[in-house]
């Protein structure tokens, strides 16, 4: 029998680890509640021979009242008192009065340790290379980030917890680039193509509440059947698969269509050479081209139930599909999306002393009548105007990209209001653009695109020369003079010149050059040696 715990409790329990979290009008009355709660739990715990750790356990004490009261309470354990903490650690999430400071710094830290001893590996001539750091960042420290974001994702409303977790992904991405640390977090973002660490934490969020059918979602989402609605093993059955389709009784051809104009289902039920049933059916314009295949299953099965059978033979009706996924899917035991159970439950039903079900995997656009016109059937379904939709279910891969297109949204109104990386903005004024374009970042790379680089421009900005005037005595030494007049890369300028399409087209844009010519401009890049210069 599970334990009853007082409405002003919550238990959380994962493994072996337990927590209370008691709510009271007072110090002391919660120190009264509290201890209630743990004489029962410690009682229970004798009955059935479970012992706690006095030593790992902890009592933390939450308040905001600003009235003077003691602060100190005594919560007993096995009549021990609990150590009283400022902070507790929870599943990897560290509390400290709701605020998360100490998780989110602590977890920056860790970051920030890794990314040093990458360091060591990853030197400017030598060592890891971009796509290496960049398969780390992804697979090592992005999972660590935003762990537990939908308890703290409120705390970085404060700009210096959001600092923490920039400086780590500025660290990252400085060493991905080989680039001077005097660029800034957002120009690094866009060289290398990475989102936006706040951004990508507010997208781990939404995607938790959408897996979690959390938060104002109009949609019905597709998600994974709850373990006790799924086939019981016992009435599971074996997918069997036809060898040819000739010679069948009963032929069910089945189709799914997703186009600009909507999604629409189709299927066509022969008995011998007749078309014994014709089934059309409308989806939601964000359902998948696999959910309608196996939406059109499911109707096909629905239809064959019905037909009535005036002897006690068993019937063989064979379902002919192009859906590889579907049959595959349905193969697989781990899947326990909604329509691949729909049509287990189905199969299930029908399978017996009457009816045996098989599939078929045809060719699509193969000549095969009935597959042509279950075609036929599904697209016209989805360019009906009807707005009545026999389905609505949203699959999850659907949400999670627009989710993903939203960050792009947002990262593209952050870049553009960013006052700085005007050099960066010139090669890369869209986000999706930049994006698109597979591009190795190199120390060479870096500094043609933020002008954050061994030009002399640069370094008289800093201080670091007198003067920022070129070796080749024609200007100061910036990117555009490099890129455009300097005489010392006449040579490479021309063979840059010759691929580019339209050669009276000289000067062209930054943008133009990273986009259009992007491979003979990289080679430009990769011929400056700064040192010479």
């Amino acid at each position: 029998m599970n334990l009853k715990f007082k409405a002003r409790t919550k238990a959380m329990a994962f493994a072996d680890n337990l927590m209370l979290a008691v709510r009271g009008d007072s110090v002391r009355a919660v120190e009264n509640y509290s201890n209630g709660e743990l004489s029962e739990i410690t009682a229970r715990a004798k009955r059935n021979k479970i012992r706690f750790n006095n030593e790992k356990s902890e009592v933390l004490l939450v308040s905001r009242r600003k009235r003077k009261e003691p602060k100190a309470i005594q919560v007993y354990l096995k009549d021990k008192i609990l150590k009283q903490v400022t902070t507790i650690k929870y599943l990897g999430i560290i509390i400290d009065k709701l605020k998360f400071k100490e998780h989110i710094t602590y977890v920056a830290e860790r970051c920030t340790k890794l990314i040093h001893n990458l360091s060591r590996s990853a030197k400017l001539t030598w060592g890891l290379k971009h796509e290496a750091l960049k398969t780390i960042y992804k697979r090592a420290i992005l999972p660590l980030l935003p762990y537990g974001a939908p308890v703290w994702i409120d705390a970085m409303k404060y700009e210096h917890n959001k600092q923490n977790y920039i400086r780590v992904q500025w660290l990252i991405n400085i060493r991905m680039t080989k680039a001077y640390q005097t660029m800034s977090s957002k120009a690094l973002c866009t060289l290398t193509g990475i989102t936006p660490i706040i951004i990508r934490t507010e997208v781990a969020v939404k995607q938790y509440n959408i897996r979690k059918s959390r938060g104002n979602q109009t949609p019905e989402i597709d998600n994974v059947v709850e373990l006790k609605d799924w086939t019981h093993p016992a009435d599971t059955v074996i997918i069997t698969e036809a060898k040819d389709y000739k010679d069948k009784l009963i032929q069910v051809y089945t189709d799914g269509s997703k186009c600009k104009t909507g999604v629409g289902s189709g299927a066509v039920i022969f008995i011998g050479q007749e078309i014994a049933t014709q089934i059309k059916l409308k989806l939601d314009s964000r359902c998948s081209n696999n959910q309608s295949e196996q939406l059109a299953i499911i109707k096909a099965l629905e239809t064959i139930e019905s037909i009535n059978t005036t002897d006690n033979n068993t019937h063989t009706a064979t379902v002919f599909t192009d859906s590889r996924i579907t049959l595959d899917s349905l193969h697989n035991a781990n899947n326990h999306t909604y329509l691949i159970e729909e049509i287990r439950k189905r199969l299930s039903r029908l399978e017996g002393p009457k009816w045996k079900i098989e599939f078929l995997w045809v060719k699509s656009h193969a000549g095969i009548y009935g597959n042509e016109i279950t075609n036929r059937l599904a697209k016209e379904a989805a360019r009906s105007k009807d707005n009545k939709t026999a389905f609505n279910r949203i699959p999850i891969s659907t949400l999670y990209s627009e989710l993903e297109e939203e960050a792009k949204q947002q990262w593209q109104k952050e870049w553009k209001k960013c006052t700085k990386a005007v050099i960066t903005k010139e090669y890369f004024p869209t986000v999706q653009e930049r994006l698109s374009m597979n591009i190795r970042a190199t120390p060479n790379i870096a500094a043609m695109a933020t002008g954050h680089g061994k030009t002399r421009a640069y370094l008289r900005r800093f201080k670091l020369l007198d003067n920022a005037t070129c070796v080749c005595k024609q200007g100061d030494q910036t990117i555009d003079h490099l890129l455009y007049q300097c005489k010392l890369l006449e040579k490479q300028r021309g063979t840059l010149k010759k691929n580019i399409v339209h050669p009276g087209h000289w000067p062209t844009s930054k943008q133009e050059l990273i986009t259009k010519f992007r491979k003979p401009f990289i080679t430009f890049i990769e011929s400056i040696d700064f040192d010479l210069l």
